[in-house]
């Protein structure tokens, strides 16, 4: 009688064994995004082929460490991921678009982006970044920028450049401080942050930002735009039209 019992238990425990083995062969990692904050710590987000996602976020604070997990389900349409309500409690972002080897989140009450380590998704990015790896750019997003540029509420539009632009930017730039020379670091000491836009002439234009590498900035820069008021030649900002193929607005220190 014991034997009958323990059989189909054995049964039933080796069914369940194989079930489980069979769901973590078919739950494939699609995505994994990493931005690593050094001391004060990293954001982690996971995508998986059962359309489930994890982000992790760790902070590195006096006392303990604060890490918040979050779990849901996903819908992928093209580059855009669509997320259920359960991302809401950390920044309220309900997609997010894949673009140019990054997890931009779009709609939260933060500016935020996750670098791409890993992509098995068919994907592909509008810019080869791989001669331009000290560049970073960032979408216009009118709820966050007011404190970084000058313009009037409702007159602008985001842009996303293409291969041929930015190598257009990258001459203009270097243009740029070639005539600025005296007053600027050669261009390959900084690292440049850009915004591309469309003006109130409906002209494309990008608004870049240039910081000297050092540790914390060439580590962080990719991550979020960068507020610097002063740190002269090391703090250099300026326009770039490239609808009239020129430069204007040149400014180091935050200062004219």
């Amino acid at each position: 009688m014991k034997i009958r019992i323990i059989i189909p238990l054995l049964l039933f425990g080796l069914f369940i064994q194989c079930k489980n083995q069979i769901i973590e062969k078919t739950k494939i990692e699609q995505i994994l995004a990493i931005n690593n904050y050094d001391y004060r710590g990293s954001e982690k987000f996971e995508l998986y082929s059962d359309n489930t996602y994890i982000f992790t976020s760790i902070k590195k604070i006096i006392g303990p460490e604060k890490v918040e997990k979050f779990k849901g389900i996903y819908f992928l349409k093209n580059d855009t991921i669509y997320f259920d309500q359960s991302l809401h409690a950390y920044n309220k972002s309900k997609k997010a678009v894949i673009k140019n080897n990054f997890i931009e989140f779009v709609g939260g009450i933060f500016p935020l982006k996750i670098e791409i380590k890993k992509n098995r998704l068919q994907t592909k990015n509008k810019l080869d970044l791989r001669k331009y790896n000290d560049y970073a750019f960032f979408t216009f997003d009118s709820n966050f920028y007011a404190i970084y540029y000058n313009y009037e509420p409702n007159t602008i539009k985001p842009y996303d450049l293409n291969q041929k632009e930015l190598i257009e930017v990258n001459q203009i730039l270097k243009k740029c401080f070639s005539e600025n020379n005296s007053k600027l670091k050669n261009l390959s000491k900084y690292v440049k942050q850009c915004t591309a836009i469309i003006n109130d002439k409906k002209e494309k234009e990008v608004w870049i930002k240039c910081y000297c590498k050092d540790f914390y900035i060439e580590n962080e820069y990719k991550y979020s735009l960068i507020d610097m008021s002063d740190g002269g030649n090391c703090n250099i900002s300026l326009k770039i039209n490239l609808t009239k193929h020129s430069y204007s607005d040149l400014s180091t220190g935050g200062l004219g």
